[in-house]
């Protein structure tokens, strides 16, 4: 037997030969592949996780009109370049009717993740105690804590993710799971001082009893930044449904304690400022952080501020210092980040903004999802503030990506990569393996997405189809529910320790569910050009007031708030153009539902 491998090929089909029985595709990098069709070769379109045929397919693969977009999966032979397809999915007959750009498919999606979280972290039917919530959840959706560890930032970022699905479903069930979540959190895992100046957040609970300093890795003994940005992340959502003024309040004391105990002050310089990625848990203090995390900065520390919670509390609120903040982070990532001698982002600096390319697993070394992230964030950030750097910034690194971080014969992503060339082959070199993350992935497609709605260049818009048709094909888990972890190159789960598991440290309901969020509007307000429906239940204090309803950042005049329902009952008093809902003052609350669209 000659040597084979498993593997799978992307494209667009540009011909079909009947008599050889061979399909040549237009792969994502552009070149030309062919693909023989085994007679009893499996032909379907891609299912989401609710399993419903949504694609008439036809009788043969040989029948797919020229313009289908589909992945072979199959055989390659050592010494033959032609892939012998044993399976064949199809997104499309065309680019015009893709499946996950169908109006639902992405809200149908985050309905079955939801779903799959509330069932594992709370159980079935609505009588809940939070209590039961895990950190570690097995594939199966199992428990897998001996010492049960209940971690704040990833509770807050499934709570994220529940109340996202909410604004796009409207699932009361949903919407009570999300609001015991925040219950919990601002109960058992919130820290209050002694003056009430200040909130920041347990690391977890384990065994019930609170934890402060995180016990993860290189962090362990201090108390990371990223971490209480990230228990921001579902209280801020949950804010723009509820509008909850004891809510607010904690978000707003936590930003008082980021900004008094993590924020470099010292230089005169703004953009010598920044914030600190780790302070000690005694003393507060950035210096004190460790020898591995003194006065450090680093993308989470300064960036992730801006997904997590900062560009949606400002669209809450409206607040001027807040949009300030955003845009000087937004000129601290553009000014530091960006490296002259690397297609890759430097991600980690000393107190002064030099590079730090010794720290621990990093080197020097860039993470693709990162640099994605940066384009997706900055595009963000330009349709708020009009900034030409910010656009430029992201379509350069946008560019780069389509180069180095995708994979041009599959679609997606792949995960770290050597920030220089290797000295022998001259390759910039993925660093461990070939795998591609489920987060890197939202990170790819929603770039690219908002990349095109920015600039009208198709190469953005095949992108960000091309990541999309390898996620929905290879990371919906249709066994067990949710998404994967990490994929291998081809599509294949992989499914070794923690890459197992469905929960952990790094993974919660969140970026799954933050995906179908954006990419729902994305497609449908910005690609396809259709109205969404989101879903608002304001608290009893929000009544009199102006309501925010703008979801996300979006490219000025292109959307606008068309009509509003209160309790089902039309609702006329509302500003088009700012999104902006005049509430009557009332005694019970009214549940909101809003139309956007797009302005023609």
């Amino acid at each position: 037997m000659p040597a084979l491998h498993f593997d799978r090929l992307q494209g667009i089909v540009e011909a079909v030969d009947r008599d050889q029985r061979e399909i040549r595709l237009k792969l994502p990098n552009g070149a030309e592949r062919p693909v023989r069709v085994w007679t009893g070769a499996y032909l379907h379109s891609l299912r989401n996780l609710d399993e419903r045929q949504r694609l008439i397919e036809p009788p043969s693969a040989l029948d797919l009109p020229v313009g289908s977009r589909l992945a072979a999966s199959g055989l390659l032979y050592e010494g033959d370049p032609v892939l012998i397809a044993k399976e064949i999915a199809i997104f499309g007959l065309s680019d015009e009717d893709l499946v996950f750009e169908q109006p639902d498919w992405w809200s149908s999606q985050a309905r079955d993740i939801a779903n799959f979280w509330i069932l594992h972290q709370l159980g079935a039917g609505d009588n809940w105690d939070p209590s039961s919530y895990r950190t570690r959840l097995a594939k199966t959706g199992a428990d897998r804590d001996g010492e049960p560890w209940q971690e704040t930032a990833t509770l807050s970022r499934l709570i994220y993710g529940l109340s996202s699905t909410y604004l796009m479903n409207g699932n009361p069930r949903v919407l009570k799971a999300a609001r015991e979540l925040v219950r919990y959190q601002r109960e058992r895992m919130r820290v209050e001082s002694a003056d009430g100046r200040y909130v920041f957040w347990l690391h977890a609970l384990r065994d019930g009893n609170p934890v402060l300093p995180s016990a993860f890795n290189e962090d362990a003994g201090t108390i990371p930044l990223y971490e209480q940005i990230y228990c921001l992340a579902g209280l801020t959502q949950f804010y723009r449904i509820t509008g909850d003024p004891q809510v607010r309040a904690d978000i707003d004391k936590t930003l008082v304690f980021m900004n008094r105990f993590y924020w470099d002050e010292g230089p005169q310089d703004s953009m010598k400022q920044g914030y600190f990625s780790h302070i000690h848990p005694g003393t507060l203090r950035p210096a004190d952080a460790g020898e591995l995390n003194a006065n450090n900065k680093n993308w989470n520390s300064v960036g992730d501020h801006l997904p997590a919670y900062l560009e949606n509390y400002y669209l809450a609120t409206r607040d001027p210092a807040l949009l300030a903040r955003l845009r000087l982070l937004g000129e601290l990532i553009v000014t530091h980040f960006p490296d002259p001698d690397s297609p890759f982002v430097n991600e980690r600096f000393d107190a002064d903004w030099n590079p730090d390319h010794g720290y621990a697993w990093q080197q020097n070394r860039g993470v693709i999802g990162h640099n994605l992230k940066i384009a997706w964030c900055l595009t963000r950030l330009y349709h708020l503030t009009d900034e030409p750097r910010f656009l430029d910034t992201a379509r350069q690194y946008g560019d780069r990506m389509l180069v180095w971080g995708q994979d041009g014969r599959r679609g997606g992503w792949f995960d770290s990569i050597e920030r220089e060339p290797d000295p022998v082959t001259g390759r910039y070199e993925l660093v461990w393996h070939d795998h591609k993350s489920w987060w890197q992935q939202e990170q790819g497609i929603l770039a690219n997405y908002i990349l095109y709605a920015a600039t009208g260049e198709q190469k953005y818009l095949d992108s960000a189809r091309a990541g999309s048709s390898f996620y929905n094909l290879a990371f919906p888990d249709h066994d067990d529910g949710d998404v994967y972890f990490d994929v291998q190159a081809n599509g294949t789960p992989y499914l070794l320790g923690d890459r197992a598991d469905k929960g952990s440290h790094s993974k919660s309901g969140y970026h799954s569910m933050e995906l179908t969020y954006f990419a729902h509007l994305y497609t449908n307000l910005l690609v396809k050009q259709r109205s969404v429906r989101l879903h608002f239940a304001p608290a009893l204090e929000a009544g009199g007031t102006d309501f925010q309803v703008q979801p996300i950042s979006l490219p000025p005049g292109k959307v606008e708030l068309a009509s509003v329902t209160l309790d089902g009952k039309e609702f006329k008093n509302f500003d088009c153009k700012a999104m902006v809902v005049h509430l009557p003052a009332w005694e019970t609350p009214e549940l909101i539902e809003v139309t956007l669209s797009p302005v023609e």
